[in-house]
């Protein structure tokens, strides 16, 4: 692995960017470290994009900076030894074969040919490699461009919505080369809206909206945090007296003999439960998905009006 910047974080620190009348990226701070696959979420026009192009110095920022390992994508003195981005599987010539296409980034950058023999097989498209790119499939081309960001042997990794077109069984491919990735030490980056795809992807996110930042953490932590208890007794009246003057957490009755709880785990729930002698005949941990803590979380968030 290269020792440039073994184990860079991507620091993003107060990032504005406004296009005309329109703030794409309002204010943003995050961090991601090194060892992760960190998901970088949001609903199209959140700002993700402009986001990375920002970090990766395609876009200049109004505010704020975006470093790798403390500098500047435009200060690293080998970049593409350092990060490796895919912002898009496109741009490839129809014509080419996917290790033409890659000995040309080799030719450019000073890499052994043989680097690209060795980031095909990374990607599964030994097979293909002399293939016409024209004839490759959506998922096929993002294993190409993941192996085009892989060349460098890159401590950084920033893929936008690499599990686009993608099978099932491809997916989870992808989940397992990333995670390897980061066990050896690397930072990576995956911007999605497909949230449904990315959790099975990701193990920390970082939620946008609006150019401003929702929500920063491990995923486990953030289905905690959603988590509500299932509840099912004969006496729910009582027992949702009880809660509520025990925590003044959200309690919603959905039907006769049952509760949901929020803001409570199953031990504290089933701990009133006893003290209160109220019999029970369900007690459950209810869990989101990713796309559903999503929601929840962004259903306040309004566009910026500044």
């Amino acid at each position: 692995m290269n020792d440039q910047i073994a184990g860079a974080a991507i620091e993003i620190r107060g990032l504005t960017k406004t296009f005309g009348s329109v703030r794409a990226v309002d204010d943003l701070s995050f961090t991601v470290a090194p060892r992760t696959v960190t998901g970088f979420l949001g609903p199209n026009g959140a700002g993700k994009t402009t986001t990375l192009r920002m970090l990766l110095g395609l876009v200049s920022a109004d505010t704020g900076t975006a470093t790798i390992g403390g500098r500047p994508y435009a200060e690293l003195a080998r970049p593409n030894d350092v990060v490796g981005a895919a912002l898009e599987a496109s741009g490839f010539h129809p014509a080419r074969s996917g290790r033409h296409h890659l000995a040309i980034y080799c030719r450019v950058n000073g890499y052994p040919l043989n680097r690209a023999d060795e980031v095909l097989a990374t990607v599964g498209l030994t097979s293909a490699a002399s293939r016409s790119v024209g004839g490759y499939s959506l998922g096929m081309r993002q294993r190409l461009a993941l192996a085009a960001a892989l060349l460098g042997d890159p401590t950084v990794l920033v893929l936008d919505e690499p599990a686009n077109g993608l099978d099932p069984e491809g997916i989870v491919w992808m989940r397992s080369l990333l995670r390897k990735l980061a066990g050896e030490g690397r930072t990576v980056l995956v911007s999605s809206h497909v949230l449904t795809e990315v959790q099975q992807l990701v193990d920390h996110v970082v939620i946008i909206n609006h150019g401003r930042l929702v929500q920063q953490g491990p995923l486990s932590d953030l289905f905690a945090q959603q988590a509500s208890v299932l509840v099912r007794t004969p006496h729910a009246e009582r027992l949702a007296t009880a809660l509520t003057s025990a925590t003044g957490g959200q309690i919603e009755r959905t039907s006769p003999d049952t509760l949901h709880v929020a803001g409570m785990d199953i031990a504290a729930v089933g701990h009133i439960a006893y003290a209160e002698r109220v019999e029970l005949h369900e007690l459950t941990t209810q869990h989101s998905d990713l796309e559903e803590v999503f929601f929840s979380l962004t259903a306040a968030e309004r566009p910026s009006t500044r």
